[in-house]
């Protein structure tokens, strides 16, 4: 169980940003510094009656709500949590693409002495696949087909810059009717879903 100011603390911070509103502007339309209300926020202090019967005013809320453990603020900070793991694990498993890319890099470099530079393009649209799909199972919709076009344009710029040599420009008009396809489907179904 959490400690009185510890909840008010919570409390303060949620019904703050619930109306979007900065300390500041908060210190502001009550007349006090925004370290003040920093202070509350972070628990060091706990606003006078005075104060919390006028913040109740502001936010259109019945006093007693600073003191009552909110179950939603528990909600909120739990999928904050979430979020920011499942946000390091799909970073992650990326950096891994990178650090194994660079790892072939050095190696051609040292060992057969070759100039493999076209890796680290290459690296884009495996990322983008790992992206795909950690953003499939975890991220909103939206998201795939930004990151599906990011894979079309890098797939096709590192067969151009791989085979350089062979002047294939031309192979960017591929992306065209691909682009079109990828931004046909992302509205397909956008009504409603998000």
């Amino acid at each position: 169980m959490k400690e009185i100011k510890e909840i008010v603390s919570d409390n303060l911070v949620a019904f703050r940003k619930a109306r979007k509103l900065t300390q500041l502007e908060l210190a502001d339309m009550i007349g006090y510094s925004d370290k003040a209300v920093s202070r509350w926020e972070h628990g060091e202090v706990t606003p006078d009656i005075e104060t919390l019967d006028r913040l109740a005013k502001i936010y259109g809320i019945n006093i007693s709500a600073f003191f009552e453990e909110s179950p939603n603020l528990e909600k909120e900070r739990k999928l904050s949590l979430q979020i920011g793991n499942k946000l390091t694990i799909t970073l992650l498993s990326i950096v891994s693409v990178w650090f194994l890319i660079t790892i072939a890099y050095i190696y051609g470099k040292i060992i057969m002495n070759e100039n493999f530079w076209h890796l680290f393009i290459l690296a884009v649209p495996l990322s983008c696949v790992l992206g795909i799909i950690f953003n499939s199972i975890w991220g909103k919709r939206i998201y795939t087909f930004v990151i599906l076009s990011v894979f079309v344009w890098s797939l096709l710029a590192w067969f151009y810059l791989y085979r350089i040599n062979y002047n294939m420009w031309i192979l960017f008009f591929i992306g065209i009717p691909i682009q079109v396809a990828i931004v046909l489907c992302a509205n397909l179904r956008s009504s409603g879903k998000e």
